[in-house]
């Protein structure tokens, strides 16, 4: 059982009391019950000895110490109690003292005085305790100065004189040695629970490395899933072309061949030449044409071929429509060849606009393949220090490039970027992660459908990055509880309940700025604010590598 459950029919005592301060209540209440019951037996012995004057007092400090318990009891205000009665502790040794003839012949009872400022140091602010303690130190002047004015002697025997001389210094000391023993332990509990922290503090910060790691490598897996299918595509368009191009090279030198064998005029050279301008291009730009219209004309220009004595009229229809002649104008092409001719020039310039379109393929495959891995590089800042000068139009992009897979599916991503937005000093790769996992709870928010509004400005010396979506939002609820670690309002198994509590880590500690969310049914915006001054971060870099150096 709890120490504040085991006690509270004790006076004064409040539930919202913690363990402390129920223990300072408990003393001090216990305290003065046995003060007024030794104020009884005190009272009882002078009056045994013919003192009925200094009877009174200690039997006065029991009755107002029994009607301030009262008074507790009924009105439960423990600070009223707390003061009345280090008040009463203060002054009745000091008129116990005067009573009986000063400070040898009230047997040093103005010890008892000690009892105030050393219980108000137990159960009071120190600056309370301090002023408790210039009250006893005046009351021990007063009663120095008054000493020569007030009578002598008193009826009781040296014997009892002494016994309580001794009592009082011992009882007293016995005290102080008790108290000052309780506050070493208690230097003791706290020098122990400091080195606790210390240690919780690091395992804590050990732990919260190895979170963000594994959020990392959670974030990791999921762009990595997106970045092999966009790598694939491009990849096997190379590869595809790559092995195509390997037979079509075949043709185009078979057909060069068989162009030597035949004479042609400067005139069909010429018309040569210009066929190979016109095919190179078209390679770069083809004619684009709606599939309806572009099966028309190449069953129509099939039909030409054919006419012409051409066999394999259906491969090089499809080449003569992405050169965008017309009827008449292969009309007359045909008509500066002889029929043992143009077959081998048809061929000739198939296989040219062939290779030249699936050389352009395997090239935009390449770029593809070059861009994908550029914007993973910048993504992640290898090679780059970790804190640096960098645009966060860039990481944006470059995160829009990393989750190109999952936005394709039908989300619409409008850039609403400030023109003049100047580069600040962040952690480049930390905040890509913020902008990664924000804008993928938007998709899964939309349902992989939906609009994404990307906005920057800058106002006040901040910079601020708005990232809207079109879900359903996020009940109200639920708003307050989202950056907390490990709350999660996915299925179990597809989230951590980690990205949003890292990301506003990373936006508030590492960055001094803020990230805040605003929702309502149909628009959900997560914005974060960065300071454009860099001396916050760059103050922390210092921390972190002097941490790092220890």
């Amino acid at each position: 059982m709890r120490l504040k459950e085991s006690i509270l029919y004790l006076p004064g005592i409040i539930g919202q009391d913690t363990n402390q301060v129920v223990v300072q209540k408990r003393i001090i209440v216990y305290t003065t019950i046995l003060m007024s019951a030794a104020g009884v037996i005190w009272a009882i012995l002078y009056f045994l000895f013919s003192e009925p004057y200094p009877a009174v007092i200690p039997i006065s400090y029991s009755v107002f110490s029994l009607l301030n318990l009262l008074g507790l009891y009924i009105g439960k205000n423990y600070r009223s109690f707390r003061f009345i009665q280090l008040l009463l502790t203060l002054f009745l040794p000091v008129l116990l003292m005067i009573s009986l003839g000063g400070f040898i012949s009230g047997s040093a009872v103005v010890l008892w005085g000690l009892i105030t400022p050393i219980g108000a140091l137990l159960c009071c602010p120190f600056r309370q305790a301090l002023y408790w303690f210039a009250g006893y130190v005046m009351l021990v002047i007063i009663s120095g100065f008054v000493q020569p004015y007030i009578r002598l002697g008193n009826n009781l025997p040296d014997s009892f004189i002494l016994s309580f001389f001794v009592v009082n210094i011992v009882v007293v000391s016995s005290v102080v040695f008790f108290l000052l023993n309780y506050f070493v332990g208690q230097k003791d509990k706290i020098i122990d629970l400091i080195r606790k922290n210390s240690e919780l503090e690091h395992a804590y910060l050990k732990q919260e490395v190895i979170l963000q790691q594994s959020e990392k490598l959670a974030t990791l897996g999921k762009l990595s899933a997106g970045l092999a299918h966009e790598l694939n595509n491009p990849a096997s368009a190379a590869k595809r072309g790559a092995e195509q191009l390997r037979d079509i090279l075949g043709k185009l030198q078979n057909a060069h061949f068989r162009l030597g064998e035949i004479s042609l005029s400067e005139l069909q050279i010429m018309i040569i030449e210009n066929m190979n301008k016109l095919i190179l291009e078209k390679s770069r730009k083809p004619v684009e044409l709606d599939p309806l219209r572009r099966n028309d004309l190449e069953f129509e220009i099939e039909k030409i071929l054919e006419n012409s004595g051409i066999k394999n009229a259906w491969e090089h229809s499809p080449v003569i429509v992405n050169l965008g002649l017309t009827k008449e104008e292969l009309t007359e092409l045909i008509s500066n060849f002889s029929n043992l001719e143009f077959p081998v020039i048809i061929d000739l310039l198939g296989s040219n606009h062939s290779a030249l379109t699936l050389l352009e393929e395997i090239n935009h495959g390449s770029t593809r393949i070059s861009e994908i891995v550029k914007a993973l590089k910048s993504y992640t800042y290898m090679d780059q220090a970790p804190v640096q000068s960098i645009d966060i139009h860039e990481g944006l992009d470059n995160t829009l490039v990393m989750l190109r897979s999952q936005l394709r599916m039908g989300i619409n991503v409008i850039r609403e970027y400030s023109p003049n937005l100047p580069r600040i000093t962040a952690y480049g790769s930390e905040l890509n992660q913020v902008w990664t996992n924000i804008i993928d709870n938007a998709i899964t928010a939309m349902g992989g459908k939906g609009k994404l509004i990307l906005r920057t400005y800058a106002k006040d010396q901040w910079l601020f990055v708005d990232i809207v979506d079109s879900g359903p939002g996020i009940p109200e609820d639920v708003q307050s509880k989202i950056f907390d670690p490990f709350f999660t309002t996915k299925a179990p198994g597809e989230g951590t309940g980690l990205g949003l509590n890292i990301s506003y880590n990373v936006v508030t500690k590492k960055h001094h700025g803020d990230l805040s969310v605003y929702s309502k049914p149909g628009e959900t915006c997560f914005r974060v604010k960065l300071p454009l001054n860099n001396n916050a971060v760059s103050h922390k870099q210092k921390e972190e590598k002097v941490y790092k150096d220890q």
